[in-house]
């Protein structure tokens, strides 16, 4: 607790200077909550604040008397480990942030709050509408015998759905057309390679990107792959009976054996197994060495400083492509993967609540503010300020057909303030501006626009074309055990494979992924299943 003291003792010193006026109203009128956290990495602040004092804080005790002290703070990448060795003393903050292995260790110990009763008192509204945007299933993994045991960290899955980001200035240049179906990505990505669409006369370009860890969010393996119907990486119907891990599936096999045909044809980068996704995009897309990547609709946020120096590089978003004409079914993972939760020992549990509801509000809701409360003019992320934060997981889906309905009629009165700012940088681009920005509005074009990624996207939400994963419940202690070891086997093989070893070596893949741990886990998937 010695954190904890010399915290209280710079507290102390603030309300001596002033610095923290409401402190002493709120220890009157209101409650103090102790928490820990993890320190965002890269995190700024204005002049004189910090995660103890900073505008999130001040609000919390404003607006609902709550004086937050956190007992310690360590940095994203040893949040876990603190945490775990913290646990096991049993001596819990009032709040603080889980993953799900976690969650069902404190629910399996007792040691947590049930929040079901407060979650129907405290939650606002509007809160309960953004915990259901995705149907149910994050409540139901903090769901445990009935029982509300925590509050998912909410974001969106389809999100982080593949779109097919293609160089239109390349297409154009070879007098091809936009993908139908998998062999047309196919044809385009060698006719990007050896017909020098850049021009230049030599032979110097990709026509497919991928990355050194094959998924992720740039050139990433998912969209290839849902083009042959296969899903890797979440739970499928089985083919007979059950759930499935989709990485397993013979459909895996065929897009594997396609994409080691583009290796050996030249039109994969053989230095790929080097490379992250933002090496990919911000070096190779952004100096024209590559035309033709799957990846999240922001992707093009990466490219502005490449389109500020080049002009007439050109991108657009196309929705994935099947086998046969008709489109491909997106794969959508389930997206929590993190909760806040709260001592059984805590004597106000409905803080949470009305932590969660404040935020919502102040980001998304009637009273949102997003230059104030989520990125200020400076560029900083106040979103990463407060203790609990959730995004609604359709604000960016509906963003983008407000933005687009707007846009077709001229009328903003119905804009939220971020919808508004979108809508003002697409306007901005189109005018012909080419101002400091002008990049990051070709960017925001790119993303919110009438042919914008994100209308991509709601293309898959509106025509039924999203494949979810089947399994939505919490971490179970198999995929901790064995979850590891899966991937890094899973990537070696894979990448092995793509760049020439024999196509076979995935029917030995199989056999090892279930014998590494793979069979306990889909034992335990499908035991969670029949209990639903």
């Amino acid at each position: 607790m010695k954190g904890y003291k010399i915290l209280s003792m710079i507290l102390s010193l603030a309300l001596l200077v002033g610095v923290i006026p409401s402190v002493a109203m709120a220890e009157q009128n209101g409650y103090g909550i102790v928490a820990v956290r993890p320190i965002p990495d890269d995190i700024t602040f204005p002049e004189g604040d910090s995660l103890e004092n900073n505008i999130w804080t001040r609000l919390y005790e404003s607006e609902l008397g709550i004086h937050l002290t956190y007992e310690w703070m360590t940095p994203v990448a040893q949040y876990e480990q603190k945490l775990n060795l913290s646990l096991t003393t049993g001596q819990l903050p009032d709040v603080f942030q889980v993953n799900a292995a976690q969650l069902m260790q404190l629910v399996d110990d007792e040691m947590l709050a049930d929040l079901s009763g407060v979650y129907e008192s405290h939650a606002s509204q509007y809160t309960k509408d953004v915990l259901m945007q995705d149907g149910g299933s994050a409540l139901a993994s903090a769901t445990f015998d009935g029982k509300l045991m925590a509050v998912p960290k909410m974001s969106s899955g389809i999100g982080n759905t593949n779109v097919l980001w293609i160089r239109t200035d390349w297409l154009q240049a070879l007098g091809l057309e936009a993908p139908k179906t998998m062999d047309d990505v196919i044809a385009i990505a060698t006719a990007f390679t050896k017909n020098d669409p850049d021009g230049n006369g030599q032979n110097d370009t990709y026509g497919l990107a991928l990355n050194k860890d094959l998924y992720g969010m740039a050139a990433s393996l998912e969209g290839f792959m849902n083009g042959f119907s296969a899903y890797p990486n979440i739970w499928v119907e089985g083919k007979e009976s059950g759930l499935e891990n989709g990485v397993v599936q013979p459909e895996v096999k065929n897009a594997l054996a396609a994409l080691q045909a583009l290796y050996k044809d030249g039109a994969i980068d053989p230095e790929f197994g080097t490379k992250d996704g933002y090496s990919v995009v911000n070096g190779d897309a952004g100096k024209g060495k590559v035309g033709m990547f799957y990846g999240y609709f922001w992707n093009m946020g990466w490219l502005t400083d490449a389109k500020t120096g080049n002009e007439n590089m050109e991108w657009a978003p196309y929705a994935l492509v099947g086998e046969t004409p008709g489109g491909a079914l997106a794969q959508v993972a389930f997206p929590v993967n993190l909760y806040y939760v709260v001592s059984a020992t805590c004597e106000h549990p409905e803080a949470i609540f009305e932590m969660l509801n404040l935020q919502l509000d102040r980001c998304f809701g009637k009273n949102a503010q997003p230059d104030i409360y989520n990125v200020d003019s400076a560029g900083r992320a106040i979103f990463e300020y407060p203790l609990i934060y959730s995004e609604p997981p359709m604000k960016n889906a509906d963003a983008q057909k407000a933005v687009a309905a707007a846009l077709a009629s001229g009328d903003v009165s119905l804009l939220d303030a971020e919808q508004k700012g979108y809508y003002n940088q697409v306007v901005s681009y189109r005018s012909g501006e080419r101002a400091d920005g002008w990049a990051q509005n070709w960017a925001a074009e790119k993303m919110w626009g009438e042919l914008g990624s994100m209308a991509v996207i709601n293309q898959y939400v509106d025509g039924n074309k999203l494949y979810h994963d089947r399994y939505y419940g919490s971490s179970t202690q198999s995929m901790a055990d064995f979850g590891s070891i899966l991937s890094q086997k899973q990537a070696q093989v894979f990448t092995e494979i793509i760049q020439g070893a024999d196509i076979a070596q995935f029917d030995q893949f199989v056999t090892d992924w279930y014998d590494l741990g793979g069979r306990q886990i889909t034992d335990d998937v499908n035991l969670w299943q029949s209990q639903r």
